[in-house]
C-alpha cells in the first residue's frame, strides 16, 4: 500500500530528472495530454465512489495527474505550479489518506452511501479531514491554494482549453471532498457504545499537519520562491532546439 501511495509522486521526480531535459517537445505535449485525460476521468470517477479507499485512490490519482501536466508545459510558471503542488499533494493527501484510515480503525471499513452523523464523535478528525482535503484542491488560505493558482495560470498562458480542463478537474475533485465530508460527519448521529476521539499521539498529528498546510498557505513566499528557481533550472537544462525561446516570466504573488 505505502509502494502504490508513493508511486506517482515519485513518478513526477523520474519525469523532472530523465524526460524533460531530454524529450521532444512533441512527447511532452502527448503526455500532457494523456495526464489531462486521466486527471478529469479520475476526479470524475472519485465524485462516484461508495468505497471510501476508491475514492482516495482516484482522488490522489487526479491529483497526481495534474502534476504532471504542470510539469509537461515547459513554462516558468507552470512549472513552479507543478512543483508547488507536487509538494502540497504529498502533504494534503497524506493527511487525507492519515484521517481515513483513522476513521476505518474505528468503525472499521466503510462506505460514502449513509449519512453516519461522526462529527460528534471525532470533531478533531473531522477538522482535520476539512482542512486536508480542502488544502488538496487549493482552497485559499491553505498550502495547495498558491500551487494551483500558477499552475491554472500557466495552463491557460499555453493554451486555453487546457486551462479549462484543468479548472473542471480541480472542480470536481472539490466536490467530491465536500460530499465525503458531508456523508461521513453529517446526519443521524451515530449511536456508539465505546468512545470515538483521537488519541493523543493522533493528536499531535493533527496539530503539525494543520501547522505545515496552514503556514504554507499563509506564508508562500519561501516555497514557492524556491520552486521557481527549480523551475528556471528545469528549462535551463532542456537539450538546445527542443523548444523555442521560453519567456522566464515570474509568477504573481497574491
Amino acid at each position: 500500500t505505502a509502494l502504490l501511495f508513493v508511486s506517482p509522486m515519485t513518478g513526477a521526480y523520474v519525469v523532472m530528472r530523465m524526460v524533460l531535459p531530454i524529450a521532444p517537445s512533441w512527447a511532452l505535449q502527448s503526455i500532457a495530454l494523456v495526464s489531462l485525460f486521466t486527471s478529469v476521468y479520475a476526479a470524475g470517477m472519485a465524485l462516484v465512489q461508495s468505497d471510501a479507499r476508491r475514492f482516495f485512490c482516484y482522488l490522489f490519482l487526479s491529483h497526481s495527474s495534474l502534476v504532471l501536466v504542470g510539469l509537461e508545459l515547459m513554462t516558468p510558471i507552470g512549472l513552479t505550479g507543478a512543483l508547488c503542488v507536487w509538494i502540497s499533494v504529498g502533504l494534503a493527501m497524506g493527511g487525507f489518506g492519515l484521517t481515513l484510515r483513522s476513521i476505518e480503525a474505528r468503525i472499521g471499513r466503510f462506505t460514502l452511501t449513509p449519512f453516519r452523523g461522526l462529527y460528534e464523535h471525532m470533531p478533531t478528525l473531522a477538522s482535520l479531514f476539512l482542512v486536508t482535503g480542502l488544502a488538496s484542491i487549493g482552497f485559499p488560505g491553505t498550502i495547495g491554494f498558491i500551487g494551483t493558482e500558477l499552475l491554472v495560470e500557466g495552463a491557460v498562458g499555453v493554451y486555453p482549453l487546457i486551462g479549462l480542463c484543468v479548472v473542471v478537474a480541480a472542480a470536481l475533485n472539490s466536490i467530491a471532498v465536500m460530499l465525503a465530508y458531508f456523508r461521513i460527519f453529517t446526519g443521524t448521529r451515530h449511536v456508539v457504545s465505546a468512545s470515538l476521539r483521537v488519541r493523543p499521539a493522533e493528536r499531535v498529528a493533527v496539530l503539525i499537519l494543520s501547522a505545515l498546510i496552514l503556514g504554507g498557505g499563509l506564508f508562500p513566499q519561501p516555497g514557492v520562491s524556491s520552486r521557481y528557481h527549480a523551475a528556471i533550472e528545469l528549462i535551463n537544462h532542456r537539450s538546445p532546439g527542443e523548444d523555442g525561446d521560453i519567456p522566464h516570466e515570474a509568477p504573481h504573488h497574491h
